[in-house]
């Protein structure tokens, strides 16, 4: 048995306060009802154990942490997959990355085309790299993120702009923090592996009084990256938070949350564009310069909240949040091989510097008022409130990283290019004695958003529900650019929206339900806030003045409860469609952007989670997509599929309790052919691949566990994703590792 979480993904886990702290505790319910929605940790769970699960079954979760989605996970008229800690635990992740690249029907993405490198996912299809949330309030940006101190991850399928505003096409991820508690305990696990791993986390709860509690979570992570020479990652976190019950029905809650990361970047390997793969080399070849690159993130995120319980059910809560994040880096693409040489040892590869020097700070306030009612002589529970924010992105990239002979500082060679490395044989320590240093150069983006919402959901009768949201979006974007390519230029967009969601539940059994669902979501121009252009989602000159695209998603499904209800299973039939997209033809001054475009997802998705018997636990999936480009000022587009998307994908993790002390499990990966491209698909292509990782669990005493993790069990050979371009290149997936962690309760 699992003591506590080793940790969940959440970067900047601000571990909001939840109203679990110090309310009664209540009976383990298998299907919390609306009405317990809101309600507190059970009695009998393990402390420090995650209060959304099922306590039978840890791996399936029995509700959203979202005051927005007040019925049950098993109810609600969406698909909708949660990681919970104990699954993030088994797999031994310790990053969002890393995590997202075992989830069915998610892939990953490059920085590329001027955006961010950092955590860039796709969910069914569409770009979600901005479309991230801590506790439901946006993540702005595109950082790198750690797995320290949340409590679960939420993954949103389809458009959900009523929910979480501007984007969210394929859909949102929002990362549930660890939350102060109403007893004392502690948890330290020390983990050591294969490629130099050392990472020591902390998680201490006190009740200091009937009224307040505090949370302290802490890491420390040291690794180098298995199968690729060079890499690395150093970083430390801290996440503090605190709840005070002032009285029967007001608690306050404030955070605090610090993340630094320090680390050598990795863009992988070469493309043979000739043979259409990536190039043979040996996998651990590392085309960066040790003297140049790296990679630092700096985050800190201060959180407040008051939750009050007013007069006749009505619960009001707000949150206060301000963040500043810095993403900075230098990053060597390996492109541009040069094959001419009669001798193939001879050809070599362009150790090209992409950077970034960005600062994000945002402060955001969202207040929501959930009541009930019974007017028109069905129960209603209602959800409106609204939401503020700023966001100002100022990003100054370094200068002159490729204009200078690496050996001298001086001019370079005439016809040379910055890094030239060979092809089979590269050397990361090539000299490199300039510092990085911001150039002339910058861009920055401040963006105002006022948004409106309000959801009703209904119950019928014990058979039907009924779920309506709407929200209105006040978007607006001022870009201005200083010394770029294109000259200084500045641009303004403003623009309204509306976006709602409709769903019907029908419930033949208590246990079970098919529903369907329609949805829409807005992407306005610039809402991809690192983007580089009109094509990548940014703002440019010809996109400013265009509205947002639109999109809709359709989906049928069922979801059931079995094996004693503590084991769910669902599946979908979903159609996404992007009825006014943006369709880009041209560069620059002569860039024409207009919303002539169709594109169109269809898919078919199963999810489980939870425990088959006591023994066995399995959480998993599969996803199957068609996309298909319908409409385009770009002719070639027409009929093409959308890149980065991996169209069959599936995910199976199954775990055994074989004694009370021991367990053990496995998770079983896989990704079909990956197709590369901007807005739609070339030539290039990532095969297909399996992908198998293995863990045991043996508890030592009562308090003590020792854990094996192995991950990419047969050290296979894949990759990530793929740079578009004339020159692409290939992200390589770790090969295997192997950790041992400490667990000791206290």
């Amino acid at each position: 048995m699992r003591h506590a979480a080793r940790g969940t993904v959440g970067l900047l886990s601000a571990a909001l306060v939840s109203s679990h702290a110090f309310a009664d505790t209540a009976d383990a319910k298998k299907n919390p009802k609306n009405d317990d929605i809101e309600e507190v940790l059970v009695e009998g769970r393990q402390a420090g154990s995650n209060p959304y699960a099922d306590p039978m079954a840890p791996y399936k979760i029995d509700r959203s942490a979202s005051s927005k989605l007040t019925q049950s996970i098993l109810d609600a008229a969406k698909s909708i997959t949660v990681l919970p800690k104990e699954l993030i635990d088994d797999t031994g992740t310790s990053t969002f990355r890393d995590l997202m690249r075992i989830q069915p029907g998610v892939t990953l993405g490059t920085g590329e085309g001027g955006n961010a490198f950092g955590d860039r996912v796709f969910i069914r299809g569409f770009d979600a790299r901005n479309d991230i949330y801590i506790d439901g309030v946006r993540d702005p940006g595109v950082t790198s993120r750690e797995t320290f101190a949340v409590e679960q991850i939420e993954i949103f399928k389809g458009p959900s702009s009523a929910f979480g505003g501007r984007g969210t096409t394929g859909g949102a991820i929002s990362m549930i923090s660890k939350a102060p508690q109403a007893k004392d305990f502690g948890d330290v696990e020390v983990t050591v592996g294969t490629d130099d791993t050392k990472r020591v986390t902390a998680d201490v709860n006190r009740q200091l009084s009937d009224k307040l509690a505090v949370r302290v979570n802490g890491m420390y992570h040291d690794s180098e990256t298995a199968g690729r020479d060079e890499v690395f990652n150093e970083r430390w976190g801290v996440a503090a938070a605190a709840a005070y019950q002032m009285n029967e029905s007001v608690e306050l809650g404030l955070d605090y949350y610090h993340l630094e990361t320090d680390g050598l970047p990795d863009w992988g390997v070469p493309y043979d564009v000739a043979n259409n793969e990536p190039f043979k080399v040996d996998r651990n070849n590392f085309y960066g310069l040790v003297n140049r690159d790296f990679h630092k993130n700096n985050i800190d995120i201060v959180t407040g909240q008051i939750r009050a319980e007013l007069s006749d059910g009505k619960v009001l809560k707000s949150v206060l949040r301000y963040g500043h994040t810095w993403n900075g880096y230098v990053v060597s693409a390996p492109e541009r091989p040069v094959t001419t040489d009669p001798d193939p040892a001879n050809w070599t590869v362009s150790a090209s510097p992409k950077n970034r020097n960005q600062t994000n700070k945002y402060l955001v306030n969202q207040t929501d008022l959930t009541w009930k009612s019974g007017f028109g002589g069905v129960e209603h529970t209602f959800v409106g409130g609204f939401e503020f924010s700023k966001e100002k992105i100022h990003n100054n990239p370094y200068g002159f990283l490729d204009s200078e002979d690496p050996s001298t500082g001086g001019a370079p060679t005439p016809g040379s290019t910055s890094v030239s490395q060979n092809l089979w044989n590269p050397d990361p320590h090539l000299p490199w004695d300039l510092f990085a240093v911001p150039g002339t150069s910058y861009t920055e983006s401040e963006i105002s958003t006022k948004a409106f919402f309000l959801i009703d959901t209904i119950e019928l009768n014990d058979q039907w529900q009924v779920f309506g949201g709407l929200r209105f979006d006040d978007f607006g974007i001022d870009y201005t650019s200083i010394g770029g390519r294109g000259g200084d230029m500045q641009l303004r967009s403003d623009d309204n929206f509306f976006n709602w969601h409709a769903g019907v539940t029908y419930k033949p059994a208590e246990n079970g339900n098919v529903y369907v669902s329609i949805g829409s979501s807005s992407n306005p121009p610039g809402e991809q806030v690192d983007g580089g252009g009109a094509a990548y989602g940014g703002i440019s000159g010809s996109s400013q003045s265009i509205d947002a695209e639109r999109n809709m998603n359709y989906e049928l499904g069922t979801k059931w409860a079995v094996f004693d209800e503590h084991f769910l299973v669902s599946a979908a039939l979903f159609r996404i469609e992007k009825t006014a997209g943006r369709s880009v033809t041209g560069s620059g001054s002569s860039e024409v952007t207009t919303l002539n475009g169709e594109q169109r997802v269809d898919g078919f998705e199963i999810g489980l989670s939870g425990n088959v018997t006591e023994k066995l636990s399995l959480f998993g999936g599969v996803t199957l997509l068609d996309t298909e480009i319908l409409a385009s000022d770009n002719e070639v587009e027409i009929g093409s599929k959308l890149p980065n998307v991996a169209e069959t994908s599936a995910t199976l993790l199954a775990k055994y309790q074989a004694t009370e002390r021991f367990s053990f499990g496995g998770t079983a990966v896989y990704a079909s052919k990956i197709y590369g491209g901007t807005t739609y698909v070339g030539t290039t292509y990532l095969p297909s691949h399996w992908r198998f990782d293995a863990f045991a669990h043996f508890e030592l005493k009562e308090g003590v566990e020792i854990s094996l993790n192995v991950q990419n069990l047969t050290d296979k050979v894949y990759y990530d994703s793929l740079y578009r371009s004339s020159a692409p290149f290939t992200y390589i997936a770790p090969g295997r590792s192997a950790t041992v962690t400490l667990d000791i309760d206290f």
